[in-house]
């Protein structure tokens, strides 16, 4: 589920084990949409709704940031 915010979006996406595939809990990523996806952060909750609300805050973060004129943190994507 990707959700879009002017040039910005976050996703929330499952996250198995890979030598059982069981589920071990959920990934948000947060990328700068413009002619190419930037993946800028990425991070991990245990449940759907907590990787929902980290994405949504740290989306938050960012475009606060750009809108002060600061570089968004590259620097936590992994």
């Amino acid at each position: 589920m990707r959700i879009y915010e002017g040039d910005y979006a976050y996703e929330v996406e499952r996250v198995f084990d890979s030598a059982t595939q069981v589920q071990t809990g959920w990934r948000y990523n947060i990328y700068r949409v413009r002619l190419r996806d930037e993946l800028l952060r990425t991070g991990q909750a245990k449940t759907m709704n907590a990787a929902e609300k980290a994405g949504q805050r740290e989306l938050a973060e960012l475009i606060q940031a750009e809108q002060r004129g600061k570089n968004p943190r590259k620097d936590r994507a992994a």
